[in-house]
């Protein structure tokens, strides 16, 4: 078993700790970022816990409730290879300025597999903003005793995706979340010896084809329309005569088969326009067919 302890950093309640532009909230990325990266965890099978799974119209956790929370579920799982993550993004003042970058944190007491841990995650997250961003900076991993990597009794890292007080940082923040949440599982997978998988594409649905183009039917010197077998008969003596013609059921007729059309016996009645009509039953008109055709 492999243990993912996941901190999503503040809740929403706390005041402050947003874009200058009010356009993100910090909590709002920790906390979505978590679910991400639970979700890919758990496809490289990586067991996962939350500290903080809910931090919607929260107050804030206390730092050392949320080491408490994570070492005790550690210990009630019989301290398996585990890494305690706690998610944030940086702020550097309340205004948009210069200050930027990538930097993963580890506590002074840290352990090499803590130190690990963040060096992977550092160089993997860093990497791949960097091809977003070719002016992105590696603030690197650097050691401060923030509470909660300090009290955790498992490997413990702090990782500042970026800062929301820059711009160009602030864009990768909201747009590249799922990116972000990518290359931090490729260091976590390295970090517990996993082979990493990377997440395929969404394929896009294919084109709805445009309907075809209607088969425009040819159009004939002359056409015979008829009615049941007995007028196709009839229909079939009268066309011995005609040239470039076509024979059609009046089921099947479709306006424009012919310039000159011939409608034989009962089609008579059904078919209304201007037509060179033969008769006006089946009888009369193949006496004017054999007229017409002079046998």
């Amino acid at each position: 078993m492999k243990l993912l302890i996941l901190d999503s950093g503040h809740a929403e309640y706390v005041a402050g700790r947003e874009a200058p532009d009010k356009s993100m909230r910090e909590w709002e990325f920790n906390n979505d970022m978590q679910y991400k990266i639970k979700n890919l965890a758990e496809k490289h099978g990586i067991t996962v816990f939350l500290t903080n799974p809910y931090p919607q119209q929260k107050d804030e956790m206390g730092l050392t409730k949320r080491a408490e929370i994570a070492n005790g579920y550690w210990a009630l799982k019989q301290k398996p290879p585990a890494l305690f993550f706690s998610i944030h993004a940086n702020a550097y003042k309340n205004e948009f300025n210069e200050a930027r970058g990538t930097e993963t944190y580890i506590a002074s007491n840290a352990s090499q597999n803590s130190k690990n841990a963040a060096k992977y995650v550092q160089e993997s997250v860093y990497k791949m903003i960097k091809s977003i961003d070719t002016n992105a900076k590696d603030r690197g991993v650097k050691v401060a005793d923030f509470t909660v990597i300090y009290k955790a009794n498992m490997p413990s890292i702090l990782a500042e995706y970026a800062f929301y007080t820059n711009k160009e940082d602030l864009k990768i923040l909201k747009e590249n979340r799922d990116q972000l949440a990518e290359a931090t599982i490729q260091g976590i997978c390295k970090y517990f010896g996993i082979e990493y998988i990377p997440t395929e594409p969404e394929k896009p649905d294919p084109p709805i084809d445009p309907d075809p183009p209607v088969e425009q039917p040819k159009l004939y010197e002359n056409c015979v329309v008829y009615s049941g077998q007995v007028d196709e008969n009839i229909a079939q003596i009268l066309s011995w005569d005609l040239k470039d013609y076509v024979v059609v059921d009046l089921s099947v007729y479709k306006e424009g088969l012919g310039k000159n059309i011939y409608v034989v016996g009962a089609a008579c009645g059904k078919l209304k326009g201007d037509y060179n009509f033969y008769g006006k039953d089946r009888w009369e008109t193949l006496d004017m067919v054999m007229n017409y055709i002079k046998k």
